[in-house]
């Protein structure tokens, strides 16, 4: 009767079910609209009940008729059992799924004496639960409790389940030792991965019937000798632990039944002079996977003998500049993956003597391996579906036999020595292709066209030309990359048809001209990098842009208002368009930008003042801001992107990376023609790094409220009109590394010499004719102004009017006494004095009576 919609069927008018001698009901899938559940207490005769996947949420909460039930032998329950397990003392299997029930409800299960079988499977239960009734279960072979999460401890009691043969407990938080498992000698499956287990591993030795064993993700430690008793081992999971393994294997060569070897992510360890009682593997594993951590030694000769190897992941492990072990591929004909990533290997790259069709993943990257990579690549490993083998030394071309692997989705060759063209010969399926970091030249070949690419990674090459407008046609291309390159000409129009696809795109450092396409308004972009280039024009672009974290215009020759509608890009985290020749102000749309963490608009030709809100618009967020570098994220691989982006801080450009970038903020207005005072709004951001205002014409006090940017460590006044004092409560500011307030009209004495501002020289206050004090030469008077200029300087100007009032008056005083006194002592400069003033007496004389008198008067 499963997945049904009954509406009370078989019932009477009592409600009761007339099916006397059914023995199985299975009401998987059903909406119930009535009392059905409450009447299956009739069903005396029953011994198999499912109840599960019962949408109705009314129905759920009915009684179910379960006490009558005494001959009930198997019980799949999905729904509330109110009134607990009483007089179910037949039952065999119980199974419970997807259920919120209290934890007397599961302790109570200790009640089914008879129990043989017992699996619970997401059951929320409350703080309270003690697992001391599960130790009445004698009779229980097989218990699951996965995909709970709950918090408790086992009670050691559980060493009475000896007829135990099957223990699930993952997923939840149990915690504590795991000595209760040492008398389960009966088990032949023990999963208890991913719990908040410790202590070390030695009473497990005790489990010689174990054929499967996992101890994945808890905090185990100790080595693995103690599963040198464990003959009937086949599969054993050791991830996410502290456990020491030798990478040797030694102490596993006696388990000859083991297949499987699951142990990442603990310590490995060189163990090349121990002794072993056995030297050579009985084993033949199929899978190995030991990445991450610690220093291997050389690279392990047990897996010479393994010829029916599938999957291998040895990365992450130092092997001491081994080189690569072709025989690997070479002995194991069945291989289809193979992960040697970080595995410190050198020397070249070596294929095996025949094809391997098998192999569908191989990943080399991040070694020392040199040489060229061989030609026949693509014969012998044709069905490769991702091929990895970046940040390494090879040279030469890339193979033309690329294009014979037609099943290949991701390709990464960046980071090497590679020269030449990209081969016109590409497998049209690919989704993934990075060959960044090379020596590439050429153009970007026009067999390109026809493949459905996801990610296009060129950058950091020297390729050339245009970039061609067949580019607009991919309309899967999510990730374009095609920065330092030496592409020219304009952005191709029918860039506008990635507007649905298109997330990062990253032209920067090329010598692209001409305009910004308008259309370009890519509702899916997040990232745009198009700084280092030759672009002109306004900015017309990504006005629908609502996704953009980073716009990166820096750096070309832009002109025109910022725009008004960028505040409508909500989700800007990431602003530069310095270096530019944008003119007008600061638009206070981007006042409306909260998730802003970074404003650069240094070097442009801005004008007006500061608006006041810029200081609220920084992202405050204790969180950081979150940097969603994902390119790309699939079955196939995946795909990161990490595009740098320079920002100058303690006057010094730097480039940031994502990792470094979501830890960074600040504003930079610096080398603009901005007028008005600072503003004074800084109480509630306490998270600004960087502040850069130098070299405008900023007037007014620097404001003691800057002091509330507690994790400043860079802030640059310098270059502007700024007056008054250096106010003392910066002396709070305990990060703050770079400090200028150089070429002002500040005046006062220096902020004492403590804590961080003892590290700043004299170049962080030079020009300020009336600043005094340490590091400066000029020394203050003792009431703390200036030696060399009038008391009260300070307070009434940088000029003290009463004293240049007297000295003006003195000056006139003095010099006709001093010109009088020379005279009477020289009789000759007295002589030429009067000579030269009746000489000028009679020619002013004579000018006035020929030029300005009438003639009547002569």
């Amino acid at each position: 009767m499963s997945c049904n919609i009954l509406y009370g069927v078989c019932i009477d008018n009592k409600r009761e079910l007339k099916l006397m001698s059914l023995k199985e009901l299975n009401l998987w899938g059903n909406i119930f609209n009535s009392n059905i559940l409450s009447s299956l207490g009739s069903l005396s005769n029953l011994k198999s009940l499912s109840l599960t996947h019962i949408f109705d949420g009314d129905a759920m909460e009915e009684s179910i008729g379960l006490p009558a039930m005494k001959n009930l032998e198997k019980l799949h329950l999905e729904c509330h059992n109110e009134n607990g397990w009483q007089n179910l003392t037949n039952l065999k299997e119980l199974t419970l799924t997807d259920l919120s029930c209290t934890s007397n409800i599961i302790q109570d299960i200790g009640t089914l004496t008879s129990l043989e079988d017992l699996v619970i499977d997401g059951c929320d239960v409350d703080d309270n639960l003690t697992l001391h009734g599960f130790c009445e279960l004698r009779k229980l072979q097989t218990l699951a409790i996965i995909n709970s999460y709950w918090n408790a401890s086992l009670p050691e009691c559980f060493s009475e389940l000896t007829s135990l043969k099957y223990l699930d407990i993952s997923y939840n938080n149990f915690s504590g030792n795991i000595s209760m498992f040492k008398n389960l000698r009966l088990l032949k499956y023990l999963d208890i991965s991913s719990n908040n287990f410790f202590g070390d591993i030695s009473m497990l030795k005790n489990l010689k019937l174990l054929e499967y064993l996992d101890l994945r993700s808890n905090k185990f430690s100790g080595d693995i000798s103690y599963f040198m008793s464990l003959t009937s081992l086949r599969e054993l999971w050791l991830s996410n632990n502290n456990i020491e393994i030798p990478s040797s294997l030694a102490p596993l060569f006696n388990l000859s039944k083991l297949q499987k070897l699951y142990a990442d992510n603990n310590t490995t360890y060189n163990a090349e002079t121990e002794m072993h009682s056995v030297d050579t593997p009985t084993f033949q594993l199929r899978s190995i996977s030991l990445s991450c951590c610690g220093d291997g030694g050389s690279f392990p000769q047990s897996l010479n003998h393994q010829h029916d190897l599938r999957d291998v992941d040895l990365s992450n492990i130092n092997f001491k500049g081994d080189q690569f072990p072709n025989w690997l591929l070479e002995n194991n004909k069945k291989l289809e993956t193979l992960n040697l990533v970080n595995s410190s290997l050198s020397g070249h790259f070596h294929l095996p003597s025949t094809s391997r069709r098998g192999l569908s993943r191989l990943d080399v990257s991040s070694n020392s391996l040199d040489g060229n990579i061989p030609n026949e690549i693509g014969a012998k490993l044709p069905s490769l579906l991702v091929l990895n083998m970046s940040n390494n030394f090879f040279g030469g071309g890339i193979p033309i036999s690329i294009g014979d692997m037609i099943s290949l989705k991701l390709l990464d060759f960046s980071n090497h020595r590679l020269s030449g063209g990209i081969p016109r010969h590409l497998p049209m399926g690919l989704f993934i292709f990075d060959v960044s970091n090379n020596q590439l030249f050429g153009d970007i070949p026009s067999s390109m066209e026809s493949m459905s690419l996801l990610a296009l990674d060129l950058s950091n090459n020297t390729l050339f030309g245009g970039i061609p407008r067949w580019m607009g046609t991919m309309s899967y291309l999510e990730v374009l990359l095609m920065a330092n390159n030496h592409f020219e000409g304009p952005i191709p129009v029918e860039f506008c048809e990635l507007n649905y696809s298109l997330k990062f795109l990253d032209l920067s450092a090329n010598n692209l001209s001409g305009s910004l396409p308008s259309c370009f308004n890519s509702l899916s972009l997040t990232h745009v990098y198009l700084s280092r280039n030759k672009l002109e024009g306004p900015i017309t672009s990504f006005f629908n842009s609502s996704g953009l974290v980073t716009l990166d215009l820096s750096n070309n020759h832009l002109i025109g208002n910022i725009p008004n509608w960028i505040g409508s890009l909500s989700t800007l985290s990431y602003l530069l368009i310095n270096n530019n020749y944008f003119e007008g102000g600061i638009p206070v749309q981007l006042c409306e930008l909260h998730l802003l963490r970074l404003i650069d608009v240094s070097s442009n030709n801005l004008s007006g003042t500061i608006p006041p809100c810029l200081m609220n618009t920084i992202s405050n967020d204790s969180s950081r801001a979150y940097f969603d570098n994902s390119g790309y994220d699939g079955s196939i691989g995946s795909f990161y992107v990490d595009v740098p982006i320079k920002f100058t801080m303690k006057c010094i450009s730097y480039f940031y990376k994502a990792t470094v970038l979501t830890y960074l903020s600040g504003i930079d207005l610096s080398c603009n023609k901005l007028t008005g005072e600072i503003p004074h709004q800084f109480q509630h951001y306490r998270d600004i790094i960087v502040l850069n205002f130098s070299h405008n014409s900023l007037i007014g006090p620097i404001p003691p409220t800057l002091a509330d940017l507690s994790q400043i460590e860079s802030l640059d006044l310098s270059h502007n009109h700024l007056s008054g004092n250096i106010p003392s409560q910066l002396l709070g500011l305990h990060f703050l590394s770079f400090f200028s307030v150089a070429y002002n009209n500040l005046s006062g004495i220096t902020p004492q010499m403590t804590g961080q501002f003892a590290t700043f020289e004299e170049s962080s206050y030079l020009g300020n004719l009336f600043l005094c004090g340490e590091p400066l030469p000029k020394n203050c008077s003792i009431d703390g102004s200036s030696s060399s200029m009038p008391k009260n300087a300070t307070d009434k100007g940088f000029i003290d009017m009463e004293f240049f009032y007297a000295s003006f008056v003195g000056s006139y005083i003095v010099m006709p006494l001093c010109i009088a006194m020379v005279l009477y002592i020289n009789p000759y400069w007295r002589q030429a004095w009067f000579y030269h003033v009746e000489a000028a007496t009679m020619s002013c004389y004579y000018f006035v009576l020929d030029h300005i008198l009438p003639k009547r008067f002569h």
